[in-house]
């Protein structure tokens, strides 16, 4: 014999998973960016959401670093590392052009990664952690006018 009295029971947990479910979606929207495409591969990335999410994948993790008066010599080959990266999604964002502005902010930033690798490949503190700074200023500065 069936118990009728689980019957509703299941049905709201059957329910409130969906409910539930359907409620996570929009937070998927807003994950924090997970994109480590193999740099070879960057020049086929399909749209500025990769690119930029491949930035933000490398680089979120080091701006806690920026005014560090001393570095790991871990610290040092992760930011050369992320100074390799930006350069390439850089030139990639050439691809998906929002005017002459954001052309000029997108070959800032690969200047800055260049600075940022050159100052890190000789171990200099004060030079990496200014790069460091340059660079995040710069992403922020094109977010403000182009996010």
């Amino acid at each position: 014999m069936r118990n009728v009295r689980t019957t509703p029971y299941k049905l709201g947990m059957r329910t409130s998973l969906v409910v539930l479910a359907l409620g996570l979606l929009p937070c998927f929207a807003c994950a924090p960016p997970h994109l480590a495409t193999p740099l070879p591969e960057i020049a086929k990335l399909g749209s500025l959401e990769q690119v930029m999410d491949n930035q933000a994948t490398a680089a979120d993790p080091q701006w806690k670093k920026i005014g560090a008066t001393s570095f790991t010599d871990a610290d040092y080959t992760d930011l050369m590392a992320l100074a390799e990266r930006i350069e390439a999604t850089s030139a990639k964002t050439k691809d998906f052009s929002k005017g002459p502005e954001f052309d000029a902010l997108a070959q800032r930033l690969g200047e800055k990664a260049k600075a940022l690798g050159s100052a890190a490949s000789v171990k200099n503190v004060a030079a990496t952690s200014a790069a460091l700074g340059e660079m995040k200023a710069t992403c922020k500065e094109c977010h403000s006018k182009f996010k």
